[in-house]
């Protein structure tokens, strides 16, 4: 008796490994899986209403204004890399304009690569040099 039970979990126990090995190596994953990536939004407020937003916006170079869900979020900038949001947010801060970074979870592949591609970052860049990159990826109307 104590045999046959050994005999038959042995059994299910090879035919479960042979299935579990086939069916996983036939799995393309990559092609169920969206492509996604972190975004990260150097936002200055969120107003209620547009011309709220514009008013209390109107001293800032490259503002873009955004309406999400009734709401107006105001961001001076838009990066794939933490670090240089991180960096941003200083240099504004030293200039007196506090901001907040925003994530958020982009599932559109193109639009990321896109965000990388006009992204030119180096370790010395001046808040100028940001603010002309992030009015390039402004007006390339990626869809975030």
């Amino acid at each position: 008796m104590k045999k046959s039970i050994i005999i038959v979990i042995l059994i299910g126990s090879i035919f479960g490994l042979l299935f579990g090995k086939l069916l996983f190596k036939n799995y393309d994953g990559i092609k169920y899986l969206n492509e996604t990536g972190n975004i990260y939004y150097i936002q200055y407020g969120v107003y209620t209403s547009y011309d709220a937003a514009l008013k209390n916006t109107s001293s800032l170079n490259n503002a873009k204004i955004m309406e999400i869900d009734d709401k107006y979020y105001v961001y001076l900038g838009i990066t794939s890399n933490y670090d240089v949001a991180i960096k941003v947010q200083s240099l504004y801060k030293e200039k007196g304009i506090y901001t907040y970074i925003r994530s958020d979870y982009v599932k559109n592949s193109e639009t990321l690569d896109s965000l990388k591609k006009l992204e030119n970052y180096q370790d010395n860049s001046s808040l100028s040099d940001y603010q002309e990159v992030f009015k390039n990826v402004f007006d390339s109307n990626l869809s975030f």
